[in-house]
């Protein structure tokens, strides 16, 4: 993740401004109009199970860049909550052809040939609660301790026309369409940075850490989770805050 040094270096940068810019208040609101306590951010996001510009589909397809939107709710001064949804696919085209011989076929064997395409989608949704630990909220920077749950959605479809070919007969064509869903279950934990830009702006960067909750097995003993361990997740993006 090559964006992570580059996230760091500027926030090690931004917390070298004079002592004057770290201090500067936000200005008040006009009497009668509270400040919003909605926010949205959106920017690039990578995990264990939306990599960043390595996955791909073995069809010639490959992922694009991951993007994560989130909305937020200031409950107090220093707590806020917050979901995210992360979102990456891919589209690939296929075409396979397979012989099979039996001892009805004789020494002709039967074949068939498939032209379809494959699509894979990882959905990362994220329910967060953020605590803010730095103690005065007119500096600039602002660091965060994050927790909650995160739901891991992966699905994928394949789909397209399968054509048999038997010897001394026509050939026959048959559509196919077929797919799966995995979902899972994460507890996850980490920490937060943003910088102040101007009263509605804030550039953010999140570090989590995720363990899934599912069953390790399923009835056969086979593992339907992705990892048993921990995995890490980044997210580097902006946010705005909404209203007045």
């Amino acid at each position: 993740m090559r964006f992570l040094p580059i996230t760091l270096g500027g926030l090690l940068l931004a917390a070298t401004l004079p002592a004057r810019a770290q201090t500067t208040a936000e200005t008040p609101p006009l009497p009668g109009r509270a400040a919003s306590r909605f926010y949205a951010g959106l920017g690039a996001y990578s995990s264990y199970y939306q990599r960043l510009g390595s996955q791909t589909l073995g069809y010639g397809g490959s992922f694009r860049l991951p993007v994560q939107l989130t909305a937020g709710y200031q409950l107090s001064p220093r707590l806020a909550v917050q979901v995210g949804v992360a979102y990456s696919g891919a589209t690939a085209h296929y075409a396979e052809n397979t012989l099979y011989q039996n001892a009805t076929t004789g020494p002709n064997p039967n074949y068939y040939t498939l032209d379809g395409t494959y699509t894979l989608r990882h959905t990362s949704v994220s329910a967060l609660a953020r605590y803010t630990l730095t103690a005065n909220p007119a500096h600039r920077l602002q660091f965060d301790a994050l927790g909650g749950f995160t739901l891991e959605r992966r699905s994928s479809t394949s789909r397209g026309i399968q054509t048999n070919y038997t010897p001394g007969a026509a050939a026959t064509t048959a559509n196919y369409d077929f797919g799966y869903t995995r979902n899972t279950l994460l507890l996850t934990g980490g920490v937060g940075a943003r910088y102040r830009l101007s009263r509605r702006f804030e550039l953010t960067y999140d570090f989590t850490v995720s363990q899934a909750l599912n069953d390790k097995t399923n009835a056969y003993g086979t593992s339907i989770n992705y990892t048993n361990a921990l995995t890490a997740s980044h997210a580097l993006g902006l946010r705005y805050r909404l209203g007045r």
